[in-house]
């Protein structure tokens, strides 16, 4: 009898380590991503600040969003700064896709896409400019359905 005690005791003694264990674990996992999500927000707000950093370098573009910024529109600008400005867009909405994507996946939550600007970004992203520019290009070549529903819909409020 005494030692179906002791094994009774070993067993639930044992049965309260893989408990423990297991919580340990859960913990670890949910601080893990906490640091996963912390570490997506912060990428995405520094691929903001070098876009940012790279296009107020840049004397073409600072010419073309005054030009822009002060009632010109983008069919008026000539072919090669249109290029231009197809580049620092595609830029800005692969940003955005990239968001969208951790989302999807989880790493960041729905309020985390308006974070350096995103969503929450109307200037830009609802601007005559670029909604002239976004509606002439084919879209379809460079961005998946699903992203383009979001995009167009949630952001750009075409849909």
């Amino acid at each position: 009898m005494a030692s179906a005690k002791r094994f009774d005791l070993a067993q639930s003694i044992g049965m309260l380590g893989v408990v423990v264990s297991l919580l340990f674990v859960g913990w670890e996992i949910r601080q893990n991503t906490q640091v996963a999500r912390a570490a997506a927000v912060q990428a995405t707000i520094e691929q903001i600040i070098e876009w940012q950093t790279d296009v107020a370098l840049n004397d073409d573009w600072i010419r073309i969003i005054d030009f822009l910024n002060t009632g010109g529109s983008y069919a008026e600008l000539a072919p090669v700064d249109q290029q231009r400005y197809g580049w620092v867009v595609s830029a800005t909405v692969r940003i955005m896709e990239n968001r969208f994507r951790q989302m999807q996946l989880g790493v960041i939550s729905s309020e985390d896409l308006g974070v350096g600007g995103g969503t929450a970004n109307p200037n830009w992203f609802r601007s005559d400019h670029f909604i002239s520019y976004w509606t002439e290009v084919d879209r379809t070549r460079s961005w998946t359905p699903d992203f383009l529903e979001f995009f167009e819909g949630e952001v750009l409020g075409l849909r």
